[in-house]
C-alpha cells in the first residue's frame, strides 16, 4: 500500500508539474499572437509608408517629384519677368485712374503755450439732474440640454480555449483554505440631472362677507305676582 501511495503522489506531482507547464505554455502563446498582431500592424503601416514613397519618387530618376514641383513654383513666383527672353517694349497705356489719396502725415509737435489770461468770475453751480429709470431684468437664459452618453467600447478579442488538461487521479481532500479578502466595492454612479420646478399656481381671491341676519323679536318683560300679605317696604 505504501509503496502505491508513493507512486500516486509521484504521479499527482508529474500531473501538477505538466499543468503549470501547460500554463506557461499557454501564456506564451497569448503574447505570441498579440505580438503577432501588433506585427501585422507595423508591416501595414510600412508598406503604405513604401507605396507613399513610391507615388512620390522615381527610383529611376532618383529625383523627389514633390519637391521639384515645390522648387519650379517658387521659382515662378519670385521671377516671373526673368523665366524667358524679354520682347519688345510694347505700346505706353492708357492713363490709369487716379489713386487714393494717400494717408496724412505725423501731427507737428506742439507749440510753446501763450501767456496765461486773468481768472474770470466763478459760475454758479447746477442743479442735480434727475435720476434716471432703473432698467429692465434681463430674461433667465434657458436651461442646456444635458450632452449624449458615449457609445461603449469595443469588447477585446476572446483568447484561444487551450487542449482539456488529462483528468488526474482523485486525491486527497487537503486542509480548508484560507477565506481571500472581500473584493472592493464599486463605484457609486453619478446622480442624474434634477427636473425643473414646475410654476406655482395663481392663489384664488378671498370670498366676500356674507349678509347680515334679520334681528330677533325681543322678549316680553317678566311681573312678578305677590299674594302675600307682607308690608310694604
Amino acid at each position: 500500500m505504501d509503496t502505491l501511495a508513493n507512486l500516486l503522489n509521484k504521479a499527482l506531482e508529474t500531473i501538477n508539474t505538466t499543468n503549470d507547464e501547460l500554463m506557461k505554455l499557454k501564456n506564451a502563446h497569448i503574447n505570441l499572437a498579440n505580438k503577432y498582431i501588433d506585427s501585422c500592424k507595423t508591416i501595414a503601416n510600412l508598406e503604405q509608408r513604401l507605396s507613399n514613397i513610391e507615388k512620390n519618387i522615381n527610383p529611376e530618376l532618383s529625383i523627389d517629384q514633390t519637391k521639384l514641383e515645390y522648387l519650379m513654383i517658387k521659382i515662378c513666383r519670385e521671377n516671373p519677368n526673368n523665366l524667358g527672353p524679354k520682347g519688345p517694349v510694347g505700346d505706353k497705356g492708357e492713363k490709369g485712374i487716379q489713386g487714393d489719396k494717400g494717408t496724412r502725415g505725423d501731427t507737428g509737435p506742439i507749440g510753446a503755450n501763450g501767456l496765461i489770461g486773468n481768472t474770470g468770475p466763478e459760475g454758479k453751480q447746477g442743479r442735480e439732474g434727475n435720476r434716471g429709470a432703473d432698467g429692465r431684468q434681463g430674461i433667465q437664459g434657458e436651461i442646456g440640454i444635458q450632452g449624449p452618453m458615449g457609445p461603449t467600447g469595443q469588447t477585446g478579442p476572446i483568447g484561444l480555449k487551450g487542449r482539456d488538461g488529462v483528468m488526474g487521479i482523485t486525491g486527497f481532500q487537503g486542509p480548508t483554505g484560507c477565506q481571500g479578502s472581500t473584493g472592493f466595492q464599486g463605484e457609486v454612479g453619478n446622480m442624474g440631472p434634477t427636473g425643473s420646478t414646475g410654476p406655482v399656481g395663481q392663489e384664488g381671491r378671498a370670498g366676500a362677507q356674507g349678509p347680515r341676519g334679520q334681528e330677533g323679536i325681543r322678549g316680553k318683560t317678566g311681573k312678578i305676582d305677590c299674594n302675600c300679605k307682607c308690608a310694604p317696604i
